[in-house]
């Protein structure tokens, strides 16, 4: 006879003062059975600047329309943001499958 584990997780916000990103909690049964941090990277403004002058004028709009801002740096914050998002799922995708 199969047993039958469910896995699934969450993924939460880290608070700013903790650096910010996401808290992933991975579900066994609806037991923890393990956790992950996904934080923003801290770097400098030269990052960030780099990576706005290699980006295509429509991702900037995009990262821009996502920050709801109009400052490069904001839009800089929203992808990190989503990057480190997309990390987290992808664990718990894993986990879970």
């Amino acid at each position: 006879m199969a047993i039958d584990i469910k896995r699934s997780y969450e993924i939460t916000p880290r608070h700013a003062d903790q650096g910010g990103g996401w808290n992933l909690v991975l579900l066994q049964d609806g037991e923890e059975a393990g956790r992950g941090v996904f934080p923003i990277p801290q770097e400098g403004p030269e990052v960030g600047m780099a990576w706005w002058n290699a980006i295509t004028v429509q991702s900037r709009a995009h990262w821009l329309s996502v920050a709801a801002s109009a400052v490069p740096a904001a839009a800089r914050h929203a992808y990190l943001l989503a990057e480190a998002y997309d990390a987290a799922q992808d664990q718990g995708e894993t986990w879970s499958s």
